[in-house]
């Protein structure tokens, strides 16, 4: 099928995510009107855009054009063997970051897009690096969905209780990292600020040798944004789905949800992960993908492992080691992380916190939708 243009309406990249073209054009452009006007072409461009209206579908964030009616029913009998991946982000980092349909690369018969052409050679490269493979199917036999049912119990009473969990109406948590820059040390401390059922702000301060920077992530169900410098950018809609799963697997968060419909678990038995021997169970929620890890001695959470993106894009296994477990209002909660991507140590996912704060009032403004004029 050839398909005439594909155009990507970006109503706000996050910054890194990139509008740039690329000298491997594919017929497309980004946004409308990127071409000079010629003169005495009026007419000709009112038929094409009449033409381009009738000949188009619309897919979430991206409009695909066609060349005839023939080509568009042959699409719309098979979108997903033709539409561009990832809903459009960027083939190789994923997250938030767009992509450009100017920069694309054919893989395996499926249309991937960059958000730069150093993406998309990383890509061309090694692209099973970077593609994210179908999650294995849920065991939903009645034993292991009992015996996931009661992990999960006894890992609510290790925390404190189902009526304490319960009763957690707000959760602002702040930790610190410290990463190596090219420039030296960068010092990043994040505040994730949770209002229940629905409302998650991540603040981040990262002091650098030279400058300090300042933004926030907020979803809400109205959208997500990514802000900075008094500015908000909408985060794309196929990028939601990566924000739900980072907040979902917030611990708090996820216990909280046990009692949810689509709250699904299941045990998947033992297991040792860097020497302690733990209980496995399996939750999937929604987007979340999730897998605990219970310290048999302790009845404690020991660790979580899940499917993700490295810093750099590329796709493996993290594991999240807690430890450090504290007193705060009768939540039993860790204070240090440290994290393991396909087995290596992974300071980007390594936090230790300093202080946590259960049922504190939170500002209404803070899970507000930025202004347009903030845009």
């Amino acid at each position: 099928m050839k398909m005439t243009r594909t155009v990507l309406t970006v109503r706000g990249v996050h910054p890194g995510g990139g509008d740039r073209r690329s000298p491997r054009r594919a017929n497309a452009r980004v946004g409308r009107g990127a071409r000079r006007r010629r003169p005495g072409r009026a007419a000709h461009d009112r038929h094409r855009g009449l033409r381009e209206a009738e000949f188009s579908i619309v897919r979430g964030s991206l409009t695909y054009l066609f060349s005839t009616a023939e080509t568009r029913a042959t699409f719309e009998r098979q979108p997903a063997k033709y539409e561009i991946q990832n809903g459009g982000l960027c083939a190789r980092m994923g997250r938030t970051a767009t992509g450009n349909p100017s920069d694309y690369l054919v893989h395996d018969g499926k249309i991937y897009i960059f958000g730069s052409d150093e993406c998309h050679k990383r890509f061309a490269a090694a692209p099973a690096k970077y593609l994210i493979p179908p999650p294995a199917a849920m065991p939903d036999s009645p034993a292991e969905v009992a015996r996931g049912r009661k992990t999960i119990d006894r890992v609510v009473a290790a925390f404190g209780g189902a009526a304490r969990v319960d009763a957690v109406t707000s959760y602002v948590e702040t930790a610190s990292q410290l990463q190596k820059g090219p420039q030296g040390d960068v010092a990043i401390t994040q505040k994730t600020i949770v209002s229940f059922p629905n409302g998650v702000r991540i603040e981040r301060t990262a002091v650098m040798p030279t400058r300090t920077t300042a933004s926030a992530t907020l979803l809400t169900p109205a959208g997500a944004w990514f802000i900075a410098q008094e500015r908000a950018f909408p985060i794309a809609q196929a990028a939601l789905p990566n924000l739900q799963q980072e907040t979902g697997r917030q611990i708090v968060s996820l216990l909280k949800a046990r009692g949810q419909a689509d709250f699904k678990v299941a045990a998947l038995g033992a297991q040792s992960v860097e020497g302690t021997h733990v209980e496995r169970v399996r939750i999937r929620r929604g987007p979340v993908d999730v897998v605990l890890g219970i310290d048999l001695s302790s009845e404690r959470l020991h660790s979580t492992m899940f499917t993700d993106r490295h810093a750099d894009g590329e796709v493996g296994t993290y594991t999240i080691v807690y430890s450090d477990f504290r007193n705060v209002d009768g939540l039993v909660l860790p204070f240090t992380r440290h994290a393991l991507f396909n087995g290596a140590p992974d300071a980007s996912q390594a936090w230790t916190v300093s202080t946590v704060l259960v049922n504190t009032v939170l500002e209404p403004g803070l899970f507000a939708a930025p202004s347009a004029g903030g845009q």
